[in-house]
């Protein structure tokens, strides 16, 4: 499922590091010194939050871990969420632009005529979106979600795709007719019907209200903490080179911080001045798990972490303070923020007997 972009149809420059130097933060101090960080960064939350209208339950998480590689969601049944967010990607897709509803292939591999907008991103710690410190978890929700935050939970951005005919609605039916058509669909088969009776724990379970929970209950399952800069902040002070310190003092006092900050090294918000997609500001994309989810910026032109650090030198709109010097050190304190540790299963098979995932073989 291609989050946080149906329908943005004009390309903007998606702001990867930087709104300005943040305020109230002594940038005195030697570079090579680490500092107290606590007032700008926290650590991730180990586990998943999930909604009081929507909680947890392990036949709900394997429901929707199901309908996610299913195509029986799309219009054609030939793409499924995993077609574009797929582990072997970082739960991206690995290409400058998707390729949706009439695609064959996976990542640089697949091809087709039907080409997003917008570069694809991962929905690891789809979760966390929105959480800025770890004095939000108690009462964390979540949201917004898509790059001009219309959808306020991750339950109403999972029906989003596959109402939209480029990603994987197609062209043989409407945007009204497709959902009750999956309903449809799903109640013809016999394992689908007692999969949501148990997940939700009622009669005719099979709605496109529960499709979303299932999906997003899934979705919140693949999450990416205890990295070594999360280790850091939870008191590890060795974990950290000499040189991740400098590119983490660089990234302050460079101007990234202030808007990449919090858990999530964002805050979420649209900022004036940033990238304009559809005369719409878009709101700041998370830096966790960065190495995973190359090529970078909102049309992927950017290859390497290296180039897309680089783009905000000299930038004259938006305040950012970098140098050639500083590219490869914050590069290299972002790197801090990846871990290997994520989740990356795939089912054997699908209750419809479509293909797993599509047409990605």
């Amino acid at each position: 499922m291609r989050l946080f972009k149906i329908a943005l149809i004009t390309l903007g420059y998606i702001a990867l590091i930087g709104c300005g130097s943040p305020e109230n933060i002594d940038t005195t101090e030697n570079d090579e010194q680490a500092r107290d960080y606590s007032s700008i960064f926290s650590s991730l939350p180990t586990t998943s939050i999930y909604p009081s209208n929507n909680p947890y339950n392990e036949t709900k998480e394997y429901l929707g871990e199901l309908l996610y590689w299913d195509p029986i969601l799309s219009g054609d049944q030939n793409v499924s969420c995993a077609s574009c967010h797929h582990p072997d990607f970082g739960w991206a897709d690995g290409r400058k632009f998707s390729i949706g509803s009439d695609g064959i292939g996976l990542g640089p591999a697949r091809y087709g005529f039907e080409v997003t907008p917008l570069h694809a991103p991962t929905i690891m710690n789809v979760a966390f979106t929105g959480i800025n410190s770890s004095e939000m978890i108690e009462n964390f929700v979540s949201g917004g979600y898509f790059w001009d935050l219309r959808a306020d939970t991750l339950e109403e951005q999972a029906l989003g795709p596959i109402k939209n005919p480029i990603e994987m609605l197609g062209y043989n039916m409407s945007e009204q007719e497709i959902l009750p058509e999956i309903v449809i669909r799903l109640q013809s088969i016999p394992e689908y019907v007692e999969l949501f009776e148990l997940a939700f724990a009622e009669k005719a379970a099979i709605t496109s209200v529960n499709i979303a929970k299932a999906i997003a209950t899934f979705e919140r399952k693949i999450i990416s903490p205890n990295t070594r800069f999360d280790n850091f902040l939870l008191g590890d002070q060795t974990i950290l080179t000499q040189q991740e310190i400098i590119g983490l003092n660089k990234f302050i006092d460079g101007g990234c911080a202030r808007c990449h900050k919090g858990s999530m090294l964002s805050d979420n918000l649209l900022h004036e001045g940033e990238a304009i997609i559809a005369n719409k500001v878009v709101r700041t994309p998370s830096l966790r798990n960065i190495s995973f989810t190359a090529p970078y910026m909102h049309d992927g032109s950017r290859e390497s972490l290296i180039d897309a650090i680089a783009a905000y030198e000299d930038r004259g709109d938006i305040d950012v303070n970098i140098e050639d010097d500083d590219f490869n050190d914050i590069a290299t304190f972002l790197k801090t923020l990846d871990t290997d540790k994520f989740y990356t299963g795939k089912p054997a098979k699908v209750p419809s007997n479509l293909p797993v995932g599509g047409n990605i073989d």
